[in-house]
């Protein structure tokens, strides 16, 4: 930083707003903190300070559930128990694909039986009491020739 700078910087920093931004951050800053006090003690558990010493750190309480005694817990239960839940699973999984297969199947065959669905133009039969008339031709109209 050259030495016309440095002024500049001291002036940018004592300018009210920035004061302001300042004075804003910090408020900030110690909210944040306060909320995170707060959860930690309703928690129960006490905030870890960096500015502690190693022997105040140890004197803290640990947790009771921690990852070994977790896995220890795990390991309490019998293992054919795991295994049976693991086999209980792979079942219900191969009865769903079954059911779902089913279900497909049955699905081809309902559409099967309803047919194609044709797109066309609709010429019904024409009514009874017009079959006297001639018949007239549902095709395209003809152009007129021109003498």
């Amino acid at each position: 930083i050259s030495s016309s700078s440095i002024p500049m910087c001291y002036k940018m920093d004592a300018s009210t707003e920035m004061i302001k931004i300042k004075v804003a951050h910090q408020k900030s800053v110690s909210w944040k903190e306060n909320r995170h006090k707060k959860y930690e003690h309703f928690r129960h558990f006490p905030l870890i300070d960096d500015n502690a010493t190693i022997l105040e750190r140890r004197n803290l309480t640990q947790l009771e559930e921690t990852n070994e005694n977790l896995q220890e817990k795990d390991n309490d239960r019998p293992r054919n128990s795991q295994h049976q839940l693991l086999s209980q699973r792979k079942e219900m999984l191969q009865r769903y694909k079954k059911q779902k297969q089913l279900q497909k199947m049955k699905e081809r065959r309902e559409r099967a039986k309803r047919g194609i669905f044709k797109v066309g133009l609709y010429r019904p039969d024409p009514p009874k009491f017009l079959s006297s008339l001639p018949e007239q031709k549902m095709g395209k109209p003809e152009a007129k020739k021109v003498n």
